[in-house]
């Protein structure tokens, strides 16, 4: 029999598409992952990695290093056993010409953009080399899979101005909105055009069999398409500009994509979120808090997630970095002060006692009456 690394799966499966529905039945949804009294199987003989690029393209050792994760750490409430491989983050890049920089923890894309006249317009190549490599690797990753009930990912693929940064380098793309907007908004709209071409085709590869596809972001999973979408960049772009350049593909995303999670990265990107509500079919937002500012659970942010849950939309939030103790408590203060509806939380790897913990604070205390 193939090997189950979680128990609940039909119950998750529901959560999920309640959640992206915007149903919010039952309770919030969260992820953690328990330490198990007794090892699901035998550890796997793992390898160490060549070298850096080793790291991101060798499917096979990410994969015993995964199993034996999950051997040890059970994916419970709506966690799952999922299998990662990114390029980066932002491969498209990669699809439209870049070259990959491998270091060992993180992959930079070259600049290939001189000129627009010569570059434009971009186009879905499907001979690309490191496209198929990609691809290579994915298929790779369903057979490994194929005795488990893990979960192939959509790879973090990433859109718009993001891609055009890596491709044409982050300072030449803020002077370009200056000396070259008509060719930004062009090829912003051929970055548009080519996402959902490969998006597709992965998708069409790592749908499950239950019709639900995870990404590899955030702990996603999704009846038919799902994915994180985003605008880093967008900490560098005024409203007027926001609005002009980003907002028209990202409605064509959410329309063109039933289950989507917007990640804004930062306070500098906070001046944006009126625009994104106004986006109908986004079903929810991720907040990044970002370095040095305070947690998700600080009531710095209270004003963010009163407009997010006003709008109808869900919050994820990361409590990841903390002790579980804090974790718990930061979201218990969060349904106390909001109610449980759309919310949903990322907590760590912890020990039995404490994932019991939240398992009972959610089953007694974030319960969705009515």
């Amino acid at each position: 029999m193939p090997i189950a690394y979680k128990s609940n799966w039909e119950e998750t499966r529901q959560r999920y598409a309640a959640w992206f529905k915007r149903d919010y039945t039952d309770r919030p949804i969260f992820t953690l992952y328990r330490q198990r009294e007794t090892p699901l199987h035998a550890p796997l003989a793992e390898e160490p990695f060549r070298d850096a690029e080793d790291r991101y393209i060798n499917a096979d050792k990410n994969f015993k290093h995964l199993s034996n994760v999950y051997a040890q750490y059970e994916p419970v409430a709506e966690a799952f056993p999922q299998f990662s491989m990114n390029l980066g983050a932002g491969s498209m890049a990669l699809y439209l010409g870049s070259q990959p920089v491998y270091a060992d923890d993180t992959l930079w894309y070259t600049p290939v953009i001189e000129d627009y006249a010569k570059a434009l317009p971009l186009r879905y190549d499907p001979e690309n080399a490191l496209w198929k490599r990609h691809l290579a690797i994915i298929d790779r990753q369903l057979e490994l899979v194929r005795d488990t009930d893990m979960r192939v990912c959509i790879p973090d693929i990433i859109e718009n101005i993001d891609i055009l940064a890596a491709l044409r380098g982050p300072q030449e793309t803020c002077f370009d909105l200056y000396d070259y907007y008509d060719d930004v908004k062009r090829a912003l709209g051929d970055i548009a055009d080519v996402y959902m071409r490969y998006y597709d085709a992965i998708y069409e590869r790592v749908k499950g069999d239950d019709g639900f596809c995870a990404y590899t972001a955030f702990n996603l999973l999704g009846p038919g398409k799902t994915a994180k979408i985003q605008c880093d960049f967008a900490a560098l772009l005024s409203p007027a500009h926001f609005d002009d350049l980003i907002m028209p593909s990202l409605r064509r995303q959410c329309r063109e994509i039933p289950n989507t999670l917007f990640h804004l990265d930062g306070p500098e990107c906070m001046v944006h979120v009126d625009s994104l509500m106004t986006i109908d079919e986004l079903d929810a937002l991720q907040w990044t808090p970002g370095a040095r500012n305070p947690g998700a659970g600080d009531e710095c942010w209270f004003g963010l997630y009163e407009k997010v849950l006003g709008a109808g939309k869900g919050l994820w939030l990361d409590f990841w970095d903390l002790p579980p103790d804090q974790a718990l408590q930061a979201a218990d203060h969060l349904v106390h002060v909001f109610g449980p509806k759309g919310f949903f939380f990322q907590f760590q790897y912890m020990d039995a006692a404490s994932a019991d913990r939240i398992l009972y604070t959610a089953e007694t205390a974030w319960r969705i009456s009515g």
